[in-house]
């Protein structure tokens, strides 16, 4: 454990220094993960959960959070999208520059990716944090919509992003988001991961720790494109054993569809909300004809709740003919490369 010393971009900046000749630092932190690294560069250097650990008897004079080694007595920073709190979110940023990163904030413009979900004020936050407590030189706030489609070489299409903490769609022209915004869904990564530990015990497996679960979800799930031919078949074809890591097997059937289904029809998990691409057919019907035909040219991925199998399949189903779905393999960070390209243009060296 490391415990550490005491909806239009915001562009902010103090003065031009020699930060402008050095790679910025670009962050991305999601209700799951953080994934941070250096402007320019085509990987992420660094990925972490977004979780903290309030110690229950800090020494005097010393600060009452941690960074967990595991996810025992953790908890993470970020609720659906949105900051829950920001004290830990800055020891989770220090750790992300000192121990991380090994950078001083102080001489490095910072990018920051902004959650779908997150109201102005965050992003008032967010720049206050780093301006008043890391002391950077300059910082912008973009949309991880916008950046996930830089990443992919647009600046018009539809975002359909997955990941731990929610589901989005964002229609996005010319780059700026449409007049409609971004719609959420409250299914994602742990709602699936959640759903199917309940459907393990179902099917006669026995319980297991989320990050099994998980496991499991990523190996075994995939989405169908019928859903009720994939149940007349669930007994047979449709099986799979996975190992667990204490070498018993366990038999998977109906259970590797019936989760993933969730994120197209919500009702499985009792929520009144349209499934994904409900949501996105119902978001861009209210634009003009040329816009509709546009966005549904260019549907890209983000997120990693995107990767599980035959997701885009599905998903262009279910848009219909005239929809293109990209869906890159590195869309898991899609926002953070993104903003890594982003980061790297004379635009933004010059704030």
């Amino acid at each position: 454990m490391d415990v550490l010393p005491v909806r239009s971009p915001v562009l902010c900046r103090h003065s031009r220094d020699p930060y402008q000749d050095m790679a910025s630092v670009v962050i991305d932190t999601g209700s799951g993960f953080t994934k941070c690294g250096l402007a320019g560069e085509d990987h992420v250097l660094s990925v972490l959960p977004s979780r903290i650990q309030l110690l229950q008897h800090p020494v005097h004079g010393q600060p009452r959070y941690a960074v967990p080694e595991n996810r025992e007595g953790s908890y993470s920073v970020l609720n659906r999208g949105v900051v829950s709190d920001w004290d830990a979110l800055e020891v989770l940023w220090q750790h992300l520059f000192y121990c991380r990163l090994g950078v001083q904030p102080e001489e490095l413009a910072v990018l920051v990716a902004d959650s779908p979900t997150s109201p102005c004020t965050n992003r008032e936050k967010v720049a206050e944090i780093l301006f008043e407590h890391f002391h950077v030189p300059a910082m912008q706030t973009v949309h991880q919509a916008l950046l996930a489609l830089y990443a992919y070489g647009r600046t018009t299409g539809l975002v359909l992003g997955s990941g731990h903490g929610t589901s989005s769609v964002a229609p996005i022209i010319t780059g700026d988001l449409a007049p409609l915004d971004t719609y959420r869904l409250d299914v994602a990564g742990a709602d699936l991961t959640e759903y199917l530990a309940q459907l393990l015990p179902a099917g006669g497996q026995s319980l297991f720790k989320a990050w099994l679960v998980n496991q499991i979800e990523e190996a075994c799930c995939y989405v169908p494109m019928d859903m009720t031919a994939e149940m007349a078949r669930a007994q047979a074809p449709a099986r799979v054993d996975f190992l667990l890591p204490d070498k018993p097997v366990i038999t998977l059937g109906s259970e590797r569809f019936c989760c993933p289904e969730a994120l197209f029809q919500p009702n499985m998990l009792g929520l009144n909300q349209p499934g994904l691409p409900q949501v996105a057919v119902l978001n861009i019907s209210r634009l003009e004809a040329k816009p509709q035909e546009q966005l549904l040219a260019s549907v890209v991925l983000d997120g990693g709740g995107t990767l599980l199998s035959g997701f885009p399949e599905c998903l262009r189903q279910e848009l219909g003919p005239g929809a293109t779905v990209l869906g890159s393999l590195h869309r898991a960070a899609a926002a953070w490369l993104g903003g890594s390209i982003m980061a790297s243009q004379d635009s933004f060296q010059s704030l």
